[in-house]
C-alpha cells in the first residue's frame, strides 16, 4: 500500500472519530442531558403530588364530620346567641304555653349582669392552708382542697363576653300544666337556668293556680 493510501486511510479515520465525537457532543449528550433533567423535574412534580394528596387526604378527614359540627355549633348559637333577642325569646314563651296548656299572663326582662367565676371554683384553685405548723416543725402543712361540687370554668368565659339576663314569667293553669311548662322552660332552644318558682292555688277555683317563675337567660359576645 502506498504511503498516499495510507494517509489517505488514517486521515479518513481521524475524520470519522471526530465526526462520531462531534455527533456525541452535539447531539446525543444534549440529549441524554435534558433526558436526566427531565427525569429529575419528574421525580420532583411526582414528589410534590404525593404531597398535595397526602395532604388533601389528611383535609377530607378532618372535614368529613364538618356538618355535624356545623349543625351543633348551630344549636349552641340558638342557646346561647350573641345578642339578648328578648323577643324571639318573649314569642317562644307563648308557643310553649299554647302547647302546655297554660296562660301566660305577664313576663319580666332585668337588665344584664356580668358572669362572674363561681367562689367554690376560685376556692378550688387557690388551696387554702388551714394546719398550723408547729415551733419545732421545719417543712410546710400540706395545703387543703375545698370538698364538694366544683364548677367547670373556662378562661375564655369572662365577665365581658358572657352575661346573664333575668326574667320573670307569670302564669295560670292546672299545677300539671305549669309544671309541663317549666319543665320545657329548661328543654327548649334557648338555654334557661330555673332560679327560683312559686305557686298558690286559686280561691275561685282550686285546680287552677296561679305561678312565678324567675330564670336566666344567657349571651355570649362574638369577638371582634
Amino acid at each position: 500500500m502506498s504511503g498516499n493510501n495510507r494517509l489517505w486511510i488514517i486521515g479518513s479515520v481521524t475524520v470519522m472519530v471526530i465526526v462520531l465525537v462531534a455527533g456525541w457532543l452535539l447531539g446525543v449528550q444534549p440529549l441524554l442531558g435534558a433526558a436526566a433533567a427531565a427525569d429529575t423535574e419528574r421525580v420532583g412534580i411526582e414528589a410534590q403530588n404525593a404531597a398535595q394528596q397526602a395532604e388533601i387526604a389528611r383535609l377530607t378527614e378532618e372535614n368529613k364530620d364538618l356538618s355535624s359540627i356545623e349543625a351543633e355549633y348551630s344549636t349552641l348559637q340558638k342557646s346561647i346567641p350573641a345578642s339578648p333577642n328578648t323577643a324571639a325569646f318573649i314569642q317562644s314563651l307563648d308557643g310553649l304555653a299554647a302547647s302546655t296548656g297554660v296562660q301566660v299572663t305577664g313576663i319580666t326582662v332585668s337588665d344584664s349582669q356580668a358572669y362572674t367565676v363561681p367562689a367554690s371554683a376560685v376556692a378550688a384553685a387557690t388551696p387554702t392552708d388551714t394546719a398550723t405548723p408547729s415551733p419545732q416543725s421545719t417543712e410546710a402543712p400540706a395545703p387543703t382542697i375545698p370538698t364538694g361540687y366544683i364548677p367547670s370554668t373556662s378562661s375564655l368565659i369572662t365577665p365581658a363576653n358572657f352575661v346573664g339576663i333575668e326574667v320573670g314569667v307569670e302564669l295560670k293553669g292546672s299545677y300539671q300544666a305549669v309544671l309541663s311548662f317549666v319543665k320545657g322552660l329548661q328543654s327548649g332552644d334557648r338555654l334557661v337556668l330555673v332560679t327560683g318558682f312559686t305557686s298558690t292555688t286559686s280561691a275561685e277555683d282550686p285546680s287552677q293556680v296561679s305561678a312565678h317563675v324567675d330564670g336566666l337567660i344567657y349571651v355570649i359576645k362574638q369577638g371582634d
